[in-house]
């Protein structure tokens, strides 16, 4: 088996410059996923286009707030996670392991596993039914040829190597600013609901609220942005025998330059899809619960073409992050066990990776077979990483500041305050969920 490519080379992929040659197949690349195209592609995937589609649709610009100030917590995170990594030389897992309570580690990556699996199932789903407009074919077993296809695609060709092929397929992606310069927007109430927090104390907006948050904050960027930092840190330690303070410190300042630029396209990419739904479909006997057909909201500037074209940016996003979901969840496996890195960790992590992708295959499958329609189970999703997303922020933040972990270079007290901002706003969005479920139960 090949060694894995280069982070920065998965970088330059996502970023349109030439990568470097290559022929390692992509089950090598399980040990190591670069942050740019594959994370800004798991953040668009199907399951966060159609939340924000649905946020837009349902509520209106009443969530904007949501994209616009979770910015900064969702950076500090990022930051946060990587800083622990870049310090310690370990991901998240291999830290939780070092530092906590087994339950509470077996939590963390029981959580995260889990939820990438859910969201390997959606996003095939997804894919599955983006064919079926065109096949009429059974979703369930569209959904098995899809999930087949994408494994297969990852067994045998480098990752860098189809994601610049498959990067294309997100060009409908920019249709949503397009919308937005021809569709008539009351920009003073876009700008009011970026700024201004909006929630309605109701069982159905909190949902949505969780749902959002749970597709912004997810716990794959953090757990991946750890993970992945701590391998560039493994191979840079075997290039370089001493590592000085002068490059720690340049490293440092790329990867929050990095992480500044990545989550700002995400937002701004979010905040786009969420306006140009309500611009479009909300009030338009769309109500909560009901979910629209999500191309509508590109018709205006993409016409009779607005189907087709967001199929493929489904496909596509799909594709691009679905390795990421399933090497993710799989090098954090690897972390939890402590496997030593050579070829053999590379070997069980190619190994893992098929497994969960397969497994989130068959899930899809089972999800077509029970006639579950695929844009409420993205969302679903969501919600699912919402509802659970909370105690994984509590422990990286503990362990951002414990001096046993990290020595004297802690976390700054604006980042962890950033970071408790984000964690307090989750806790209280799922109590809240809680709560209102009960009292409606009750009523």
């Amino acid at each position: 088996m090949h060694s894995p490519p280069d982070r920065r080379t998965a970088s330059r992929t996502a970023q349109g410059s030439r990568p470097a040659a290559s022929s390692q197949p992509a089950r090598s690349w399980a040990a190591d996923l670069g942050p740019g195209l594959a994370s800004l592609g798991c953040d668009n995937d199907p399951s966060g286009i159609a939340t924000y589609s649905l946020a837009g649709a349902w509520y209106g610009y009443d969530l904007l707030w949501t994209c616009v100030l979770s910015y900064p917590s969702m950076v500090a995170l990022q930051l946060v996670s990587a800083r622990v990594a870049a310090v310690t030389g370990h991901g998240l897992t291999a830290n939780m392991r070092a530092h906590y309570a087994p339950v509470f580690f077996y939590f963390a990556v029981a959580r995260f596993v889990i939820a990438n699996t859910l969201n390997i199932a959606v996003d095939v789903m997804a894919m599955a039914a983006v064919v079926q407009r065109f096949t009429h074919g059974p979703l369930w077993l569209l959904a098995l040829a899809c999930g087949c296809a994408s494994i297969a695609l990852q067994w045998f060709i480098p990752y860098a190597r189809y994601a610049q092929v498959l990067k294309w397929l997100m060009l409908p992606m920019f249709a949503y600013v397009g919308v937005l310069l021809i569709v008539e927007v009351p920009w003073h109430t876009v700008v009011l609901r970026s700024l201004v927090p909006h929630v309605e104390w109701k069982e159905d907006f909190v949902t949505m609220l969780m749902a959002v948050l749970g597709t912004t904050m997810s716990p794959y960027l953090l757990f991946s942005q750890a993970e992945q930092e701590a391998e560039e840190q493994h191979r840079q330690h075997e290039r370089h025998a001493a590592r000085d303070e002068r490059r720690s410190s340049e490293e440092l300042r790329r990867l929050r330059t990095q992480t500044l630029k990545r989550t700002a396209l995400s937002s701004v990419a979010a905040l786009c899809m969420m306006i140009a739904a309500a611009a479009t479909l909300h009030g338009s006997q769309v109500r909560p619960g009901e979910p629209p057909e999500l191309s509508r909201a590109l018709e205006p500037l993409l016409n009779g073409y607005a189907g087709p074209l967001l199929g493929l940016a489904l496909i596509g996003s799909a594709l691009l992050a679905l390795p990421a979901l399933a090497g993710s969840a799989a090098l954090a496996v690897a972390s939890s066990f402590d496997w030593r890195h050579g070829k053999p960790r590379e070997r069980r992590i190619a190994v893992l990776l098929v497994a969960l992708a397969g497994f989130g295959t068959l899930l899809g499958l089972a999800l077509g077979l029970l006639h579950v329609d695929p844009v409420t189970a993205l969302y679903w999703s969501a919600v699912v990483n919402g509802m659970t997303i909370t105690p994984v922020l509590v422990l990286l933040v503990l362990l951002s500041a414990k001096r046993e972990a990290v020595g004297d270079l802690v976390a700054h007290w604006s980042l962890r305050a950033l970071c408790w901002l984000a964690t307090l706003i989750t806790a209280v969005v799922v109590a809240a969920h809680f709560v209102l479920e009960v009292a409606e139960r009750l009523a």
